[in-house]
């Protein structure tokens, strides 16, 4: 009878240790893998891995001499080059950091500029690319930066019937919550795929501009794809719009000049917009309007004059190198000089 007593604790011995060693191996594994964002550094041509390429761009700065930034998704980022601004303006490339990253929405932006503005003690400009997707809320809780940045509270207003647990799990476990992105790093391990070390592609004052023409970018049916999943289940209700709001009031209260600006698209995405999403246009003007109004910040629609399709263009929203050119210098001469 002592004997089994005694196996038995033994055996309840082995299982609770087991279990400890478990949560401890998980916890290492989720601070140390999971939540490091060198990991998905790996793989920079993810969205996330791009805000490790950020980073490590914005980490050989002199932050202290930034005194304009940039915020916005892959449009700016391709546009709105700090070189080329700066050669216009006169100014020093190293005075203008392009905070922007590719599929950036409102959420992701403001919370981009609240990791980096109290490095920036001497910002004086802030310019805020704007585009119909930044605002729509719909299906926010897809985003991999959104899951990257967005701790519990930010999750409980975005959980509906159909993505609670995802979400919830999701902030228990960043491995689970990342997967879509570190299977692929593991995948590209195995081919041997995975990128150029970021020390030896990085460029200055932001990620670098993506110049890859593509395929099938310059046509209508492309135009008209990317509409449709710009304006799907439209919303402008919700997380997105209280966080641009949210950027404007803070960086007014530090006493930032603010300019909010959408900058050139092509002709032939501006058709496939009012062809079908016209209302939703008008309403997304009407809110970004207001909200400008509000703060008492400008708000610019640059036109596409000057530009071409085919020689500015790498798909019908986003410039190429001659574009950027273009953009950068109108940009350069309207607000930076």
């Amino acid at each position: 009878m002592r004997l089994s007593t005694s196996n038995s604790k033994t055996k309840r011995l082995r299982l609770s240790l087991g279990f400890l060693g478990f949560l401890v191996m998980f916890a290492a594994v989720e601070i140390y893998v999971f939540r490091d964002l060198s990991f998905y550094g790996m793989e920079y041509r993810s969205s996330v891995g791009q805000l490790e390429e950020l980073e490590y761009s914005f980490q050989h700065s002199r932050p202290e001499g930034i005194r304009t930034a940039i915020f916005g998704d892959s449009q700016s980022k391709d546009a709105l080059r700090p070189e080329l601004l700066a050669q216009t303006a006169k100014l020093d490339p190293s005075s203008i950091f392009n905070f922007s990253v590719s599929g950036a929405k409102a959420y992701d932006i403001y919370q981009t500029y609240l990791k980096y503005v109290d490095r920036l003690p001497n910002l004086k400009e802030a310019i805020i690319v704007v585009n119909e997707h930044q605002l729509n809320s719909y299906n926010i809780s897809n985003d991999p930066i959104f899951r990257y940045y967005a701790g519990l509270q930010d999750r409980i207003q975005a959980l509906n019937k159909d993505n609670y647990g995802e979400l919830l799990l999701g902030w228990v476990s960043k491995g689970f919550d990342m997967r879509s992105i570190w299977t692929k790093i593991v995948q590209s391990c195995f081919k041997g795929t995975l990128p150029k070390p970021l020390s030896s592609v990085w460029k200055p004052g932001g990620i670098r501009a993506e110049t890859m023409m593509e395929p099938n970018g310059l046509t209508l049916e492309y135009a008209q794809d990317t509409a449709s999943r710009w304006f799907d289940h439209y919303t402008l209700r919700g997380l997105q719009t209280d966080s641009f709001e949210a950027l404007l009031r803070d960086l007014r209260e530090r006493g930032v000049r603010v300019v909010v600006l959408q900058i050139p698209r092509s002709s032939l995405f501006e058709q496939a917009v009012k062809q079908k999403y016209a209302a939703q246009q008008r309403d997304y003007f009407d809110q970004i309007s207001s909200i400008a109004r509000e703060f008492g910040v400008e708000f610019h629609v640059m036109t596409n004059e000057g530009l071409t399709l085919k020689d500015h263009f790498r798909d019908t929203n986003h410039v190429q190198p001659k574009g950027a050119i273009i953009v950068s210098r109108e940009v350069a001469l309207q607000w930076l000089m």
